[in-house]
């Protein structure tokens, strides 16, 4: 007598935990290549190789989809920037140092994710989409993040005073979405660890307590 094969419902929790996470990472990838808008559902399902039906068993639309992905990057990125920074220990200046060793780190060991917050802010704009607007949260918590340490840095006066901390965050994360470009558009022409390291001491010589340039805001 052959017995029939039985599908525990553990067995069934994993295929689905299974299904749910090839889904969710094709999504980053692709949405870090092609953008929100640019990527449809097909696309993810051949990316995936997961049906049509049951990617609609997980995720009942494109925005759905877009909030999972969102949460891994609260989960996966802004958790782990926000502790790593603080690891570095009391002084500011030197969390300040760490974000920029942080990002080339996790540009290396997660680039999918990487592209995906950079392709994103790229591209969305705010609305009343709540996937959307917990993306744009994200962004605005790393950067108010940052823009405390520059204070606190400011406060104790290891960096310069005379720039809004705000601008300054602005640069950083402008800077460093232009070095993440450079570096996989050119990775022929440059070396990783050299670029960072460059962007690095460019901008710490920048924002040193005694280095302020000879210029006026009005020229």
């Amino acid at each position: 007598m052959i017995k029939e094969k039985t599908v525990t419902g553990t067995q069934a929790n994993n295929k689905g935990k299974d299904s749910r996470s090839k889904i969710l990472q094709s999504a980053t990838r692709l949405l870090g290549r092609r953008g929100f808008h640019g990527t449809t559902i097909e696309d993810v399902t051949r990316e995936s190789g997961i049906s049509r039906g049951a990617l609609y068993w997980h995720y009942k639309s494109k925005s759905e989809l877009l909030g999972a992905v969102v949460e891994r990057l609260q989960k996966e990125y802004l958790d782990v920037f926000t502790k790593d920074i603080l690891s570095a220990g009391p002084r500011p200046v030197d969390r300040i140092w760490r974000i920029f060793k942080f990002n080339a780190r996790f540009a290396v060991e997660h680039t999918d994710l990487v592209h995906c917050l950079r392709n994103l802010s790229l591209e969305l704009s705010p609305s009343e989409d709540e996937n959307i607007k917990a993306f744009f949260s994200i962004m605005d918590k790393q950067r108010s993040f940052i823009v405390s340490l520059i204070k606190d840095a400011q406060n104790d006066g290891s960096i310069r005073n005379d720039l809004k901390p705000e601008i300054m965050a602005a640069v950083i994360l402008a800077i460093h979405d232009g070095i993440l470009l450079q570096w996989t558009a050119f990775d022929h022409l440059f070396d990783g660890r050299e670029l960072v390291w460059s962007f690095r001491q460019i901008m710490l010589a920048g924002m040193g307590a005694d280095t302020k340039a000879d210029d006026s805001k009005n020229d």
